[in-house]
């Protein structure tokens, strides 16, 4: 299970991407720079980087760009990887 303790601050964020990955489920946060910011969250199977994953293979949501919406984003993530534990096991290296 993802912790939100385990992930960046908001700070960290403010400047670059995070990634990482857990149990063959890949993910990236990243801040969108436009008049709201928002919190955009991505996962995919591994063995792929960000950059060349399949378009097919990438589910992408967005949060606000707050402590609440990094809770919500660590929520989702694990949802993610429940709903779709089959292809996460499979993706492991």
């Amino acid at each position: 299970m993802i912790e939100r303790k385990t992930l960046m601050s908001l700070g960290f964020l403010e400047k670059q991407n995070l990634t990482g990955s857990y149990q063959g489920m890949r993910y990236l946060l990243k801040k969108q720079k436009e008049e709201t910011a928002r919190l955009i969250v991505m996962v995919w199977p591994q063995p792929y980087c960000s950059d060349v994953a399949p378009e097919e293979l990438r589910q992408t949501t967005d949060f606000d760009f707050s402590e609440e919406g990094m809770q919500a984003a660590v929520q989702w993530l694990n949802e993610q990887y429940e709903a779709q534990k089959e292809i996460w096991e499979n993706a492991k290296l």
